[in-house]
């Protein structure tokens, strides 16, 4: 496997936010809401699921 990266030149143009601490926070808070919906989702989905099996 290779890259296509040869060089740290302008690295900046691929790490656009990351020396913004604010931008980094609410992406994670983004991120922490996607995956608690995911989660709640499936949750209430099988719960439904289990309910109409019995």
């Amino acid at each position: 496997m290779g890259t296509s990266i040869t060089s740290w030149e302008n690295v900046s143009a691929y790490f656009t936010f990351a020396d913004n601490p604010m931008a980094l926070a609410l992406f994670t808070v983004g991120v922490v809401a996607i995956v608690g919906g995911l989660i709640g989702s499936i949750v209430k989905h099988e719960n439904e699921a289990f309910e109409a099996h019995k």
